[in-house]
């Protein structure tokens, strides 16, 4: 009787630990999706050109909640303009991300990034670092930008 109790307390135990494994392996799995999509928009971000500026602007709306793009597109035409009026040529990169917090819908993304940056003002390309805080949400699935802001 007693090996028959104990049988069932370590097959109790046993459930707990596999359901709490799981719920912290689902976490993980969504705070690595939170930082691979906020690191894609900041780097489509950080690297437009003026030769490309439509196409950059077309692919970050994609990545955007229907707030964020709604502010994104009010912004867009002006920043095209300036871009190709400077002739604006931007390359960048992720160098380092994390999660600040999450939930199952929603997390704020840390990103240290880095690049260079030319334009008609300049006789050679110029370092750029940034530090940007991503507003990631979950929707059906999908994580996208709600909000982001460059910290100096």
């Amino acid at each position: 009787m007693l090996l028959l109790v104990l049988g069932i307390g370590l097959l109790v135990f046993a459930g707990q630990r596999a359901w709490s494994w799981r719920e912290d392996v689902s976490a993980e799995h969504q705070r690595a999706a939170a930082v691979s999509a906020a690191s894609t928009e900041v780097t489509r971000l950080i690297s437009v050109s003026a030769e490309d500026s439509e196409a950059a602007f077309e692919s970050l709306l994609d990545g955007a909640t229907a707030s964020f793009r709604s502010d994104l597109k009010q912004q867009a035409s002006a920043l095209q303009k300036a871009l190709k009026a400077n002739k604006v040529d931007a390359e960048g990169e992720v160098v380092s991300a994390g999660v600040a917090r999450s939930t199952d819908e929603q997390a704020t993304v840390y990103i240290a990034a880095t690049g260079t940056v030319s334009n008609s003002g300049t006789k050679a390309p110029q370092q750029r670092d940034y530090r940007v805080k991503v507003e990631m949400r979950n929707v059906e699935g999908r994580w996208l930008v709600s909000g982001l802001e460059f910290i100096p």
